[in-house]
């Protein structure tokens, strides 16, 4: 294409524009992207056919032989038009090198059918919406279809692997056996300058159907934190807003997000975890309190405030068919609880247990008095609240909504282990803040 034909196109816009009526916002907006897509369309395959004349090469930089140049197709889908282009296929016939020398400057894989940014968009759009969904977004930002549902659940799968292999606790992880390389790589971590006050790791499980089987499955979900600001306040309670939140999640790798999770509490304490205050908050879950003793030995577990609370109504309301007598015994309990009796509390179950001689109601006292003894490392809230430090977790259920339910949980909806797994790690990726420097990375690779 020359200057000539592409001031005609835009010559007939022109015209075309100086014949239209007056009409109403929608239409003149569509009418003037129209003429955005063509005259970017015709300098797009204006330049492709320029730059595969000025990139041909006669011959070979290896062995100095005459290259067999011979034109090939190729289809790409861009954010202006959906492309199609000639460029040279150099073949030396002495030492079999084939060369797409224009593919190679555009920084085109081998059968890559959507350009960067178009991929970019069917990954984000397939970690925000269902599949067939966000075929349907894409097709209303770029104004025409050219991605399938399919490709979208190909490429939303194909980038959160590729995320997943870089994130910090992957990394940590391949270390495993290697002890002086796993303090290595910590020595090497990039830490606070000004090491948190306090560092909060609230945890939580988020259960999802499976489609490997009958089984529900439960990814992980984590936010670690140090500082709030308030909100809101009125008469029934203070709303806050954590300001330095990051996420971190899985659901095919505990092992994983364990060490992400820990390698935030040691980069937030400078490189120095026993010289800050950390603690693990959490509904009680195995995985929570196996996560503390492990990774995070020198850290205070919390147990959330309001499952306790729930867990106590779970298992009192069956006892009593009045009302205030169940209200009676739950805030007796729970006096010796947040008065950090634990023991006493104890003893008051274990006495309320002989008086029942019903199997179910003795059942019920028993599974809480377990709870509360397998939890009582997390039941100091008197000492707590002297110190300022809050004793309900309810980021952690609002993690597990964001980061899972919103995208996962929706009707009839089943997922594979790895596809999970996959859309969770971009969204974590998009929350923190971290998605521009990975797609840059991704891209280049």
């Amino acid at each position: 294409m020359d200057h000539k034909t592409l001031g005609d196109i835009f010559q007939e816009i022109v015209v075309e524009f100086s014949e239209m009526g007056p009409t109403n916002l929608d239409e003149l907006e569509d009418r003037v992207l129209d003429a955005i897509y063509r005259i970017g369309a015709c300098l797009m395959e204006w330049k492709l056919e320029d730059w595969n004349m000025e990139l041909r090469q006669d011959i070979c930089h290896e062995c100095g032989c005459k290259l067999e140049n011979r034109k090939r197709e190729r289809q790409i889908a861009t954010w202006v038009s959906d492309i199609t282009y000639e460029r040279y296929r150099s073949n030396c016939p002495n030492c079999g090198k084939v060369v797409y020398a224009l593919d190679e400057v555009l920084g085109l894989r081998l059968r890559q059918r959507l350009s960067s940014s178009v991929e970019e968009l069917a990954a984000l759009c397939g970690a925000s919406w269902k599949y067939e969904n966000s075929e349907y977004m894409m097709k209303k930002v770029l104004r025409r279809r050219c991605v399938s549902h399919e490709t979208i659940f190909n490429k939303t799968n194909q980038v959160g692997e590729a995320a997943a292999a870089e994130i910090e606790g992957t990394k940590i992880k391949e270390l495993d056996g290697d002890r002086q390389a796993q303090g290595k790589y910590f020595d090497n971590m990039e830490v606070w300058e000004q090491p948190a006050e306090r560092v909060y790791m609230d945890m939580d499980g988020v259960m999802i159907n499976s489609r490997d089987n009958k089984e529900r499955m439960e990814g992980k979900v984590a936010v670690v934190w140090s500082k709030r600001e308030l909100v809101k306040s009125d008469a029934y309670r203070d709303t806050y807003s954590l300001v330095d939140k990051r996420y971190m999640g899985s659901f095919s790798d505990s092992e994983r997000f364990y060490w992400d999770t820990a390698s935030e509490l040691y980069r937030r304490s400078g490189g120095k975890m026993d010289s800050v205050d950390s603690f693990v908050r959490g509904d009680g879950a195995a995985f929570i309190r196996g996560f503390r003793e492990k990774y995070a030995p020198r850290s205070r577990y919390v147990l959330d405030h309001h499952h306790l609370c729930e867990k106590l109504k779970e298992r009192i309301y069956p006892l009593y068919d009045s009302k205030s007598r169940r209200n009676e015994v739950m805030d007796t309990i729970l006096d010796f609880l947040e008065s950090d009796n634990v023991d006493d509390a104890l003893d008051y179950i274990w006495g309320l247990r002989r008086r029942f001689r019903k199997r179910y109601k003795r059942k019920h006292l028993q599974k809480l008095a377990e709870y509360i003894q397998r939890n009582r490392e997390g039941i100091w809230y008197k000492e707590a609240r002297e110190k300022g430090i809050p004793i309900g977790s309810g980021s952690a259920d609002k993690t597990g909504d964001i980061l899972i339910c919103r995208r996962m949980k929706l009707r009839g909806m089943r997922w594979s282990r790895a596809n999970a797994d996959n859309v969770l790690t971009i969204r974590i990726l998009v929350l923190n803040g971290e998605w521009d420097a990975f797609w840059e990375r991704y891209k280049a690779a």
